[in-house]
């Protein structure tokens, strides 16, 4: 980059990359605290050849961010997106009609962006970076903090040199202090480059379901989901911005839906029979406000619930929980009768870990349909090394997230 394109770049705000030669440490610190720097900065250099092969995903981003940019919230400033996106902001509704007007006829293809890369946007948007990217970043922050404890060093010796009065010492500390500071930041500049996107992709979420209106769906075209990670994210793709205020998942109660940090449950059911035929096919999510999927249990019904404890500790009745639901639906779908001899191969998919009423519940499908296999899929898309969650009661889960019987889902 020449001298004016640097400048350009030190104007906006952007530090420079440093150049291989320039991944030294400051040429008067000491040298014990060289020596650190050295071996850190020598990380460092390893670290920009693995950076260098996210480039491609990177500039996706960069480009995915720019499309989004360019339909019309680009020419807003900055503080005024984060002022209409922060929690709770009532007083923005002026800000909102600034960047609704902004985006003018832009909004219907602003939406169809977010419809086309939603999943992207989501993955940028919440802490579920890919683990190439997680792991990077967790090396560049270990480097940094040697840097910042080397810097602590040469700050005590800065604060002795003071006390003894030596001002050639206090100079050249000083100096150190300060390259080494420079040093840092620059550093830091790159580490950010992996970041910045993630943070931008959260700002304009949060600011396109301030201005976009609600996507209008019918629930009855969500059909055939596969009890499977692959199906919960089919799930979050058919109502994604659609009415909170209608189909509630827990983490949103109006406005359009986005799924940054869904706290409930999500369940998924699939059960075939004897002769190959989808005889009960649901999802269900957890809570009693409006949830989508199966409807609440009944107070008196087929099932038994119990209280049990949360992940956080609290105990409650469980009868509103996502598995509850849909094995009281599957209960309802055949009559008692034909339950002791009815054969069917039943999958039941849950992105949290069962509880025990909920395991329990299972114990009691299985003795009212004796004939009845029944396998429990939890998480997401993960390997056999991952090994085998416990649940309550001893019951056995199969592999998380691996397909391990059929579903109703049709080619």
């Amino acid at each position: 980059m020449g001298k004016r394109g640097q400048k350009r770049a030190l104007d906006s705000g952007e530090e420079v990359p440093l150049r291989s030669d320039e991944l030294r440490p400051p040429d008067e610190l000491p040298e014990r605290e060289a020596a650190a720097v050295r071996v850190a900065l020598e990380r460092w250099r390893e670290l920009r050849l693995r950076a260098e092969l996210l480039r491609p995903m990177l500039e996706h981003e960069d480009r995915l961010m720019q499309d989004i940019l360019d339909r019309g919230l680009g020419s807003e400033d900055r503080k005024t997106l984060r002022k209409l996106a922060s929690v709770g902001a009532r007083d923005a509704e002026a800000e909102a009609a600034q960047v609704a007007e902004s985006v003018g006829q832009e909004r219907q293809r602003l939406q169809e962006i977010l419809m086309q890369n939603h999943r992207e946007l989501l993955e940028l948007s919440t802490t579920t970076t890919p683990d190439d990217k997680k792991e990077l970043i967790a090396q560049m922050d270990g480097v940094l903090d040697e840097l910042k404890k080397a810097q602590d060093a040469v700050h005590v010796e800065l604060l002795a040199t003071k006390d003894r009065e030596d001002m050639s010492a206090v100079r050249a500390y000083g100096r150190s202090l300060n390259d080494l500071k420079a040093l840092t930041r620059r550093l830091d500049c790159e580490r950010r480059s992996l970041t910045k996107n993630s943070v931008l992709a959260t700002l304009l979420v949060t600011v396109c379901r301030r201005i976009l209106p609600v996507r209008r769906i019918d629930p009855n075209e969500l059909t055939n989901i596969p009890a499977s990670y692959e199906g919960y994210l089919r799930i979050l793709d058919f109502y994604f911005f659609s009415d909170a205020n209608l189909y509630c998942f827990g983490e949103h109660f109006s406005g359009p839906n986005w799924f940054t940090r869904l706290k409930r449950n999500v369940a998924i059911l699939s059960v075939i029979d004897a002769d190959g035929n989808c005889v009960y096919n649901n999802f269900a999510v957890s809570g009693e406000y409006k949830t989508p999927g199966a409807p609440l249990a009944p107070e008196v019904g087929p099932l038994q619930s119990i209280e049990a404890a949360d992940e956080n500790g609290r105990v409650f009745d469980r009868r509103h929980d996502a598995e509850f639901k849909l094995l009281t639906g599957l209960c309802g779908a055949i009559p008692p009768e034909r339950r002791p001899s009815w054969e069917a191969a039943a999958t039941l998919w849950s992105k949290k870990p069962l509880c025990r009423s909920c395991a329990g519940a299972v114990s009691q499908v299985e003795g009212l349909f004796p004939r009845m296999s029944v396998a429990i899929v939890v998480g997401g898309p993960k390997t056999e090394e991952d090994g085998e969650p416990e649940v309550p009661n001893g019951k056995r889960l199969k592999i998380n997230g691996c397909p391990v019987a059929p579903s109703c889902s049709r080619p």
